[in-house]
Formats: structure tokens, C-alpha cells, sequence
């Protein structure tokens, strides 16, 4: 009975002291401008939405300092839309502006991103309405005034994002991240 016991206080013991080292935690220092790839979780289209509206993203691959793994691939993140500007003249198009952008690092906590632009520039997928401004220029060269007034009838489009499509944001702060 007495050997039953020793080994079991022997056995605790050495549980005790592995215990610590099985979860210890590294802190890890993500600086700001750390790059965030986001994919958009939903369409968005600059002539559905509206500001105020939440725009849903999720990691795109894990984001990795130091060789340690701050946000892992697939983490769900959130902006809100803060402004959206419509399609003007000389072949201006669309913009959404999502900002207040925020995922969580692998210890739970919040990390806030930079925001996103959406135009036809930044994003491929976009319609390319861009000719329009040339076609003003070359107008005023060419036919003066009217030229002019003739770029003036060409607006811009609607800029439309598929789910799936890939923004890179980054950290505003310096992030302190406990990873395991």
C-alpha cells in the first residue's frame, strides 16, 4: 500500500512540473503595418449598400511574425462601411470606403486593420470605366469645349466585389500576441 502511494505522489508530481511547460505561451510582437490579407466573406456593390453596413471578411492565409502564427488562416473579421460615393462624371466611378476593420489574434484578443478602399483601380474584378477621363482630355484637344462637354456625358460605373476576392489591409498598432 505504502508503494501505491509513493508512486502516485511521485507521478503528481512530476505532472505539476510538466504541466507549465506544456502551456507555456510566447509573446510575440506583430508591429504596425502588419499585413492582413481579408477575403470578402459577401458581394459587395456600390449600388446596394449602404454606410453604416457591416462588411464580413475572413483571414485569407495566416499571418506569421517571428515564425509564430498572430492570426490563423480562416479567423472571421468585420468592417462597417463609412461611406459610399456614387458614380460621377468624366467616367469617375463608384468608391466604398470600409473601415473600423477588426479580426482576433490567436489569444482571443482584437486586432484592429487599416481600412479598405473599394474602386475599379484596386480591385481587377471591377468594371474598367477609366477611358472616360481620357476621352475628355482628348476631346478638349481635339473639338475644344464641346470635346470637353462630350467627356462630361460619360459617367462612371458601379463597382461590384465578389465574395472570395482578396483586399490586403494591415495593423494599426503594435500588437502584443501570446501564441502557444
Amino acid at each position: 500500500m505504502r508503494g501505491v502511494r509513493t508512486l502516485s505522489l511521485l507521478l503528481l508530481a512530476l505532472s505539476l512540473s510538466v504541466s507549465p511547460v506544456a502551456f507555456a505561451q510566447t509573446e510575440v510582437t506583430a508591429p504596425a503595418g502588419t499585413q492582413v490579407p481579408l477575403s470578402f466573406a459577401t458581394r459587395v456593390d456600390s449600388n446596394a449598400v449602404r454606410e453604416g453596413e457591416a462588411v464580413p471578411f475572413t483571414v485569407a492565409q495566416d499571418v506569421v511574425v517571428e515564425r509564430k502564427v498572430i492570426v490563423k488562416k480562416g479567423t472571421s473579421a468585420q468592417g462597417l462601411i463609412t461611406s459610399v460615393s456614387p458614380p460621377g462624371i468624366f467616367g469617375k466611378s463608384a468608391r466604398v470606403h470600409i473601415d473600423f476593420i477588426n479580426t482576433l489574434g490567436v489569444d482571443g484578443l482584437p486586432i484592429k486593420l487599416s481600412p479598405v478602399d473599394i474602386t475599379p483601380e484596386n480591385f481587377r474584378e471591377a468594371k474598367d470605366t477609366g477611358g472616360a477621363v481620357g476621352t475628355s482630355v482628348a476631346g478638349l484637344i481635339l473639338l475644344g469645349p464641346v470635346g470637353l462637354a462630350a467627356g462630361a456625358l460619360i459617367r462612371g460605373g458601379h463597382v461590384v466585389v465578389p465574395a472570395g476576392v482578396v483586399a490586403i489591409t494591415a495593423t494599426l498598432a503594435v500588437n502584443h500576441i501570446k501564441v502557444p
